[in-house]
């Protein structure tokens, strides 16, 4: 009982007093510009974008899943606070290859309550994540001898994709642009390239090494000569 009297003797005091209510007033009024002007409890709906998460690492996602609508209430500057740190997310742990439909989950800051979420299940299509080796292929560019040509070798002469095995399979041939006409000096690189049967380029594979270098071998008479 004592113990109460003090604390409230404390807080009744002339200077605690008006500290605790400039601190009061100074909160409702951020709340009220936070809120544009309400500190009333608002709806609205929010379109968010579904976050794959715990895929597993011998799967690739071959589409994103769509977008759901998610319906929320709260006081309007709660709202107008936090509506960029709600999220939704699916967890594919465990997934297998082929189409999986998963249950959306909704998480928000504190004060905010998620009403509903539209879809509240999406499917995704996962495939098998592959690797294939391929050479590297020189376009020349700049370049009218085409015995110049023959002397050039990428480096490294081969290069590893890896991707959804169905896009893996698209590839036909892969290929570094080189333009020789400002030369081959000392690391110069060069962007390689995926391409299919009609020349197209497949961006949805990695590839590694994803720039190569070239050489140029000197010709027989320059080896004669040397020696």
């Amino acid at each position: 009982m004592r113990l109460a009297r003090r604390i409230w003797a404390f807080l009744t005091s002339p200077d605690i007093y008006w500290r605790l209510f400039s601190l009061l007033l100074a909160v409702i009024l951020w709340l009220l510009a936070a809120g544009d002007g309400s500190l009333g409890e608002a709806e609205r709906t929010v379109t968010l974008a579904v976050e794959v998460q715990n895929l597993p690492a011998d799967l690739v996602l071959v589409e994103e899943p769509e977008p759901v609508q998610v319906r929320v209430r709260g006081l309007s500057p709660l709202l107008n606070r936090g509506e960029s740190s709600i999220s939704a997310s699916i967890n594919l742990r465990g997934a297998q290859a082929g189409t999986e439909t998963y249950n959306v989950e909704v998480s928000g800051p504190l004060g905010i309550q998620i009403l509903s979420v539209t879809p509240g299940w999406v499917s995704v299509y996962t495939e098998e994540l592959v690797e294939a080796v391929f050479p590297v292929t020189l376009a020349l560019l700049g370049v009218e001898r085409a015995e110049f040509a023959a002397g050039l070798t990428p480096r490294p002469e081969v290069v590893t994709l890896k991707g959804a095995r169905s896009v893996v399979d698209e590839v036909d041939h892969v290929v570094a642009y080189v333009n020789v006409g400002g030369g081959l000096g000392a690391g110069n690189s060069f962007p390689v390239r995926a391409l299919d049967a009609q020349g197209r380029g497949i961006l949805a594979v990695e590839v590694d090494p994803p720039q190569i270098t070239v050489e140029l071998k000197a010709s027989e008479s320059e080896e004669t000569r040397e020696e």
